[in-house]
């Protein structure tokens, strides 16, 4: 035969078959185009220079894994739709004399054609969009707009084809031999397969509870962030491992024992609905756990990056009471000598000047920052913990040490009355204050604390420490005041001699208040005078750091506004795959349908009843997904939270709200799809 033959015979069946292929094309182009657009971005030098490119490489590249592996699952599943409505037609082809050999090459025929209609209209939606995705992106970090209307590069054209072009063979491979291994009356009544009724898989039942389980539980126990982002992505696994068991094994438990309730079953209304779910279980349950699993990508996805993007005010004023910090101190061999308060209060009152900025409140600290492992009353540096034993993330602690002196000065201007005691520290004594807790015991204050072979006894617990952080609650926190200098540079020596170079270092820091916000040009410049006046007073050397709120906000931004974009793209990949898998579901359940509703008919059954049965069976089947998907967003809302906090975002009401916004309209954009698709199952089945 010539091969215009396969052809004309392909595109005859792709025209009877508009209503199985035009969804798959158009799917496939919009993953593609989505692609395109990710590694453009991830390409664009244009976008890495207007916006510094510090996350956009690694968010690109993980959406892009992540869209691959999304196109890898859709179309394997449409695949396996599509074979299963058309093996009939194929084993047809078969009795009519035509080979197998010959019913692959129309196969084949049928994947060239659909596969390079996808991919042209795919590269003309991600070209005719990508300009747009730069604005969002360069909107979302308050950046310049990049000029020009596009951006083309070959290898950003060629490298999403490939992927779909291996997919899309992929899924021909797997279509052909299907054909190839069956007799064709098993492609005759291919697409009656699955009718025989279910048995429970006691396995993948216990399975399904156990997975499901212990997701939740990794959820609801993880109490430190840091141990969250190790545990998250197993806890994501067995989640998704759980439904798939449970949508297969759990359903046909929980409709088999609604058969045996006689009271349930045997109704009209309840029987048929029953009986269709529970013959057609085995097929489905693999489509209803997919959508679930995607609407709760959905979910997640764009709660968590829209809370982060909303609360960057509130992320930067809780993270840095004041717009700007600036400590300074020189070497001289293992003496370390700080720059007095007076030196930087002149330094940066002239600097301010020189800006055209005031300075309306200057807090003056001197401190030191030490990471400890806190076991048994006893706060350990990493190498003495890992000399006893493992290094837990659970118990890392964070402690801002502090003198007494600093201690009297600073505590009129943040502590409250009630709390202003005075101290009278000894020399093997401290005051002790929880700053910060992501511990259960967060009111326990230890009777002694051991720091670097020394044991203190605590003799006050402060309720409110007069030093904030300038850092996300990533770790517990706690605040220590000592006696006096002299005990400090033991604390100080001891963690130096332990950590090396990666010791931290005790200095005085001085935050500022300016009268009015500062932008990002003005604070730079200011910045650049503190240092240059710095360097200019110590010719010697001098080590200085300046964190600002200015600049803080423009990092902060370049990451939440690029994870808001993914958050924005991915979700919208989920979203139209979940649309795709009911739309699909909705013709696969209508076909399957028509047949069965017809006899109920001939039997006797008014058409409303019929009607009413359809619409108990789509009510128990569509909406499942829904609600599993809102179950897995409330039980993930635990450790979700211990994440962003990583991220700096401590206002758990703004996460809160974005949630409920999000999950009730993904609940009305579910509902809709619902209903468009449901007319396309009800013209079938009538």
């Amino acid at each position: 035969m010539k091969s215009g033959f396969y052809l004309k015979i392909a595109f005859e069946n792709i025209r009877k078959n508009t209503q199985l292929y035009i969804p798959r094309i158009l799917a496939e182009a919009g993953l593609l185009g989505c692609l395109y657009i990710m590694i453009t971005i991830l390409h664009d030098d244009r976008l890495a220079d207007a916006l510094g490119g510090s996350y956009l490489q690694m968010f690109m590249s993980f959406g892009s894994f992540v869209i691959g592996l999304l196109s890898f699952i859709l179309i394997l599943y449409v695949n396996s739709f599509l074979m299963k409505r058309r093996k009939s037609e194929y084993g047809l082809y078969n009795v009519l004399g035509m080979e197998k050999r010959h019913v692959i090459r129309v196969l084949l025929a049928e994947s060239v054609i659909t596969s390079l209609a996808s991919a042209v209209t795919g590269i003309l939606f991600g070209i005719l969009f990508y300009k747009a995705s730069s604005v969002l992106i360069c909107r979302l970090m308050h950046s310049g707009i990049v000029p020009g209307f596009y951006y083309l590069d070959l290898r950003t054209v060629i490298f999403p084809v490939v992927v779909f072009m291996v997919l899309d063979l992929l899924a021909f491979f797997t279509g052909s031999l299907s054909i190839l291994f069956m007799k064709p009356v098993d492609l005759m009544a291919g697409k009656h397969v699955g009718e025989r009724e279910p048995r429970v898989r006691w396995i993948l039942l216990v399975m399904g509870i156990v997975s499901l389980a212990s997701g939740y539980y990794i959820s609801l126990t993880t109490k430190a962030p840091l141990q969250a982002m190790l545990l998250f992505f197993m806890a994501v696994l067995l989640v998704i491992v759980g439904t798939y068991c449970l949508f297969v094994a759990g359903t046909t438990f929980v409709l088999k024992c609604l058969k045996k309730n006689r009271k349930y079953y045997y109704q009209k209304n309840h029987m048929p609905a029953v009986a269709g779910l529970l013959f057609r279980m085995k097929q489905n349950a693999v489509g209803l756990a997919s959508i679930a699993i995607l609407a709760t990508g959905v979910l997640v996805m764009i709660s968590t990056t829209v809370s982060l993007y909303s609360g960057v005010q509130d992320t930067m004023n809780s993270n840095y009471p004041k717009q700007v910090y600036l400590s300074a101190f020189s070497e001289d061999g293992e003496l370390v000598n700080h720059v007095s308060f007076d030196i930087l209060s002149d330094i940066v009152y002239k600097s301010a000047e020189n800006n055209g900025l005031e300075i309306t409140e200057m807090e003056k600290t001197n401190m030191l920052t030490v990471s400890y492992l806190l076991r048994d009353d006893v706060l350990l540096t990493k190498p003495e913990a890992e000399e006893i034993g493992s290094w837990d993330m659970s118990e890392l602690t964070s402690a801002i040490f502090i003198t007494e002196e600093t201690y009297e000065r600073l505590k009129g201007q943040t502590l409250v009355t009630t709390d202003a005691r005075d101290l009278g520290l000894e020399k093997d004594e401290i005051a002790f204050s929880r700053i910060m807790s992501t511990a259960e015991h967060f009111g326990d204050v230890p009777e002694t604390l051991t720091i670097a072979g020394k044991t203190y006894k605590v003799k006050e617990n402060i309720l409110y420490f007069p030093i904030s952080a300038t850092y996300g609650n990533i770790v517990d926190l706690i605040g220590i005041v000592v006696a006096d200098e002299e005990v400090m540079d033991e604390i100080y020596r001891a963690q130096r001699e332990s950590y090396g170079e990666y010791a931290s270092e005790y200095a005085g820091r001085l935050g500022l208040n300016f009268s009015e916000e500062v932008s990002s040009e003005a604070g730079e410049s200011f910045s650049c005078d503190v240092k240059a006046m710095l360097n200019e007073q110590f010719p010697d050397g001098i080590n200085f750091m300046i964190d600002s709120r200015w600049e803080s906000l423009h990092n902060v931004l370049d990451m939440y506004g690029t994870f808001l974009f993914l958050g924005i793209l991915l979700g919208f990949v989920c979203l139209f795959s979940t649309i795709l898998i009911i739309y699909y579901k909705q013709i696969s359940e209508g076909y399957e349908d028509r047949s069965r509703f017809q006899i109920m008919e001939k039997l006797g059954m008014e058409e409303r009843e019929v009607k009413r049965t359809i619409g108990s069976q789509l009510i128990l089947q569509f909406f499942l997904p829904l609600v599993t998907a809102a179950i897995h967003t409330i039980m993930a809302f635990p450790i979700l939270l211990k994440l962003l906090k990583i991220l700096m975002l401590t206002n758990t009401s703004l996460f809160v709200t974005c949630t409920i916004i999000t999950l009730l309209v993904f609940g009305v954009v579910y509902v809709a799809v619902y209903l468009l698709t449901a007319r396309t199952y009800y013209r079938i089945v009538h």
